[in-house]
């Protein structure tokens, strides 16, 4: 009788909870791995691009649009970002949208400076107890988890890569300047100022081409959709080594532990690339 009344309480205070916790949509893997880690044990988010498609330009489908609209909370990068987003989100209350990089952000890629993931952490955190007071505890618990696996992981990309903290390198496209910059290395000489799966005219390459031949630099971190055309244009006749990088994540499998294996997966592309 005992087992009985414990079970039976066991699952009420569950149902409680599944019937209490918010709808969550998130736009990209990595944001959406540190949604998954502050909502453990509450609810799971729904990851709205999951194929490998341009996080900047795409065209959303019936099913997402509906996703969308039945979302009591959306999480993603930055209007200026996820521009395929727009138009549905101009739709959506303010209320029910949080963004990870800030207004004034000048790189939006703000999920590959750790420092700026904890402080992300923690507004989404109070915007989910301001919406499910009921599971605050979960939320908090879940955050000071996620701080103290998010310490360790700085501390280890930093350790690896800080031999080459005076190592000249270039870099694509700005997104992998917030890591790069983050962890203490030299400001990188950008090729593409503007998005990587954008063309970037002949004129522009070869200027990049002439400032890394003068400033001897020998490491190029390129993201995996730059085109191969253009990087051989860029590289042909140097010494330069390429290792190419997906700063999003579309091959690594969804979920909490999402975000830790794309960071290492960069700090060893890039500690090769250094070397």
């Amino acid at each position: 009788m005992a087992y009985r009344i414990i079970l039976i309480s066991l699952v009420f205070i569950l149902s409680k909870t599944l019937l209490s916790a918010p709808n969550i949509v998130v736009s990209i893997h990595p944001v959406h791995s540190i949604v998954s880690a502050i909502t453990k044990d509450v609810t799971e988010p729904k990851l709205l691009l999951k194929t490998n498609q341009s996080a900047h330009h795409f065209h959303l489908k019936p099913s997402q649009l509906s996703t969308i609209n039945n979302a009591d909370l959306i999480v993603y990068v930055h209007n200026d970002f996820e521009e395929g987003l727009r138009k549905a989100l101009a739709n959506v209350k303010d209320d029910k949208k949080l963004t990870f990089a800030r207004k004034n952000s000048s790189n939006k890629h703000e999920w590959l400076d750790v420092n700026k993931v904890q402080k992300f952490a923690k507004r989404l955190t109070k915007k989910l107890i301001s919406i499910d007071k009921e599971n605050a505890s979960i939320y908090r618990k879940n955050l000071a988890t996620l701080d103290n696996e998010l310490n360790q992981l700085k501390l280890k990309i930093k350790e690896k890569l800080s031999p080459y903290k005076q190592t000249k390198i270039a870099i694509f496209s700005n997104a992998a300047e917030r890591f790069i910059l983050s962890n203490n290395l030299k400001k990188p000489i950008i090729v593409n100022k503007s998005h990587h799966d954008e063309n970037i005219s002949i004129k522009n390459i070869l200027k990049a081409k002439k400032a890394i031949k003068k400033k001897q630099i020998t490491c190029l971190l390129s993201e995996n959709d730059a085109k191969d055309k253009m990087i051989k244009t860029l590289t042909e006749g140097t010494n330069i080594k390429v290792k190419k990088v997906d700063v999003i994540g579309f091959d690594i499998k969804q979920g909490h532990n999402h975000y830790y294996e794309l960071m290492n997966n960069i700090t060893n592309k890039t500690f090769e690339c250094l070397q």
